[in-house]
């Protein structure tokens, strides 16, 4: 995996009011932290941040040239989480991490589903995907785009789990090998959709009516002890 060259610039003034003012003029406040070195503040052009975090830009390597702080032909930056905005998702911050390219990190791939199913194809099955992304072990130089996985061949009630995930030079699959990533289910038929919701009123009406009878039990040695006390 290549480096991306990224250029930041090192941030004195830190707290809201800096942020907001460094957001406005269309720079990220952000921070640059790991491998026991002192927590540097910073901040990273949007237009740049941006272009990192649209494309494929998970587990990217990053160059990071920050002005004051040595750069290690054997150190790299990766993005550790951008906060954004809950409602525009315009970033507000990012941290960035430090990694040796030569330890072994710990990072979530994506899955990549390749092939088509008979079972859905056919059948009208449904793919019941239970993990979008796999953790692997490996060295960051080291680390897939993806991790494919194929579903040709599979029917209803196949199913596909860590342990048939591909083998791959220097990757280690940190999950358990049983642990399901997806399956093919049998779609839930109109007949059957409403006879689960007449069983979910009826488990939350007997619920309620449980929990009343439970409220007026609880109560009732309360209130004889009461009107003992008044007697």
């Amino acid at each position: 995996m290549e480096l991306v060259q990224l250029k930041v610039e090192p941030r004195q003034e830190t707290g809201k009011s800096a942020a907001r003012r460094a957001r406005a003029s269309g720079s990220i406040p952000g921070v640059v932290y790991g491998l026991h070195r002192d927590t540097q503040h910073l901040s990273v052009s949007e237009s740049d941040l941006h272009h990192l975090t649209s494309g494929a830009g998970a587990n990217l390597l990053i160059d990071l040239d920050l002005a004051g702080v040595e750069r290690e032909s054997s150190v790299a930056a990766m993005i550790k989480v951008v906060q954004r905005d809950p409602v525009t998702r315009a970033p507000l911050s990012v941290d960035f991490q430090w990694v040796s390219l030569t330890e072994l990190i710990v990072v979530e791939v994506p899955l990549d589903i390749l092939g088509e199913a008979p079972g859905v194809e056919d059948d009208g099955g449904v793919l019941d995907q239970s993990l979008h992304t796999v953790s692997v072990q490996c060295l960051p130089t080291a680390i897939p785009s993806s991790i494919p996985i194929s579903i040709d061949g599979m029917h209803i009630g196949d199913g596909r789990s860590i342990g048939d995930l591909p083998e791959i030079e220097g990757i280690t699959y940190m999950q358990e090998t049983d642990q399901v990533v997806l399956s093919i289910v049998a779609p839930i038929s109109e007949a059957q959709l409403e006879t689960r919701t007449d069983e979910e009123l009826e488990s939350l009406v007997d619920l309620e009516v449980g929990g009343e009878v439970e409220e007026a039990e609880r109560l009732k040695p309360e209130e004889e002890s009461g009107e003992g006390g008044e007697a």
